[in-house]
């Protein structure tokens, strides 16, 4: 069905592509693995027509193509659904659905008619939890995947490339999805899934390429294939488990950093206690859309909250701005790096030195010498990959990007560290060396409260996890209490004896 041959694509005199090569059948659901970096970005938009391909040779349905545009990808039946999503939040989901994908029909009502057919039939198929007229800016982030999933599903491709659609999901719309997927694919449509979610690929897909440096490194069938050779195939490294936890779990969290008596975000969050132990890791788990974001952006002082207190160093404190967080000691970080956490158009060095700038007092002189050499040395501390300080953040990848989000906190003295999903989109290497980093943080006292769409994730990094459910924190999970089912039916509001809380 598709065959892709010693593909090559280069940037300036950077290879990103260097004789990749795929092959797939109709009907297969194959997943494209690989670190930040490797490659997967190149060769999804090499077929979507965003980039054009520099060597290499392509068919489709035995028929060799060029592809030398997102028009051309069109005609020849791919479709591409994306990470970032082609959405325009102020049109509403039908109207998204056709945009780009203008429909043949000779008139305006024959259109109508047939975009809200499609629809209506989407939203029933996936699971989408909003009506046709619904802007998209009213939407939560998993409905708007599903839409974006929809759209490219409009023009019925025979290729659907799916470029870490899931990243945003939590677990009850990633299994509406995968379902569709799977009565799609044994109607005949061929599916190229890429993930960092080991537990999502093991899921949906029946095979895996894997890239490492522009270059196809492996071909595998995921049923014969255990989760650490798919690692050591992606990073040409044995990796180990991915947090020594021994000296946190032996450590006795004597000193209170922080309490929280009663917060509420009205609509959102209602009326969350909690007490925050110096060094600990403190998990915050909960389908999409249970208040957890907002409970940690009304700690930073981004979201305002209409009741309760906040105590530090058993002191009371307002935070009305992220201004008032930092001057209390607490950092954020978030796993939205495009709209959130990185100044794509600034300098690597810039980004690194954002809080520093932020706290420092009105008139104080900068030395540039020593902020180069301040910025070189977070560069090396942190092992990110860049042509230096001066470069802009856009050209690194997600990996190396979130680092600058992580390293410009290095520098402060924080108490708490706030993370909202802060791994999302991240490879399984990048995201080890970046929880490491929160560790060895908490080895120095800093507390962190760490909220993931990967339960995996927070079953793995965090000393106990706080359950939201609807706005309220309705289970606290010890280290004794801590596996995959009991996390999930919390999560979906279920009670030990099968009841609802």
């Amino acid at each position: 069905m598709l065959r892709i041959i010693d593909l090559e694509k280069n940037f300036g005199a950077v290879k990103a592509l260097s004789n990749a090569s795929l092959e797939m059948e109709r009907g297969e659901i194959r997943a494209l693995l690989g670190a930040n970096g490797s490659g997967k970005s190149t060769l999804v938009k090499v077929l979507s027509g965003l980039n054009k391909k520099d060597g290499g040779r392509i068919w489709l349905n035995q028929e060799e193509i060029e592809i030398n545009s997102p028009v051309s990808s069109k005609k020849y039946g791919i479709a591409m659904a994306y990470q970032d999503m082609s959405l325009i939040p102020e049109l509403s989901l039908e109207e998204n659905l056709v945009l780009g994908n203008e429909p043949k029909e000779k008139t305006a009502a024959m259109s109508q008619g047939r975009i809200r057919e499609y629809a209506e039939k989407m939203i029933r198929e996936l699971g989408i939890q909003a009506a046709p007229d619904t802007r998209v800016k009213d939407m939560d982030l998993s409905n708007q995947g599903l839409v974006e999933v929809a759209k490219a599903m409009y023009t019925e491709p025979i290729l659907l490339i799916l470029d870490e659609i899931t990243a945003s999901m939590h677990r009850d719309q990633v299994e509406l999805l995968f379902a569709f997927l799977k009565r799609e694919s044994q109607k005949g449509l061929s599916i190229l899934f890429v993930s960092h979610r080991f537990e999502e690929v093991y899921e949906l897909c029946q095979s895996a390429t894997i890239l490492r440096g522009g270059v196809s490194i492996q071909d595998v069938q995921l049923a014969q294939t255990p989760v650490n050779r798919l690692i050591y195939y992606m990073t040409g490294e044995e990796m180990k488990g991915e947090h020594d936890r021994a000296q946190s779990e032996g450590r006795s969290h004597s000193r209170i950093l922080m309490e929280i008596e009663n917060l509420t975000v009205e609509g959102q969050v209602k009326q969350i206690s909690m007490t925050v132990r110096e060094g600990e890791i403190i998990g915050i788990a909960g389908l999409q859309g249970q208040g957890q974001s907002e409970f940690l952006r009304a700690l930073y002082g981004a979201c305002p909250y209409q009741e309760g207190r906040i105590r530090i160093d058993n002191a009371d404190i307002k935070i009305k701005t992220p201004k008032d967080a930092v001057k209390a000691g607490i950092g954020f970080i978030s796993g939205d790096r495009e709209k959130e956490q990185i100044m794509s158009v600034r300098s690597v060095e810039e980004n690194l030195l954002v809080v520093e700038h932020a706290v420092s007092r009105p008139g104080s002189i900068c030395f540039p010498g020593r902020e180069k050499k301040v910025a070189e040395e977070l560069v090396n501390r942190l092992n990110i990959i860049t042509a230096g300080t001066d470069v802009l953040a856009d050209s690194l990848s997600g990996g190396n990007q979130q680092k600058l989000a992580v390293g410009r906190w290095l520098g402060q003295e924080l108490k708490i560290l706030l993370l909202d999903d802060p791994t999302k989109g991240v490879d399984v290497k990048a995201r080890s060396e970046i929880n490491k980093l929160f560790c060895n943080m908490t080895k120095r006292g800093t507390a962190i409260l760490y909220s993931s769409s990967d339960n995996e994730e927070l079953l793995e990094i965090a000393e106990k996890i706080c359950v939201f459910y609807e706005g309220r924190m309705i289970k606290v999970l010890s280290k004794g209490e801590m596996n995959g089912e009991v996390l999930a039916r919390a999560m979906l509001g279920v009670a030990e004896e099968g009841g609802h809380v």
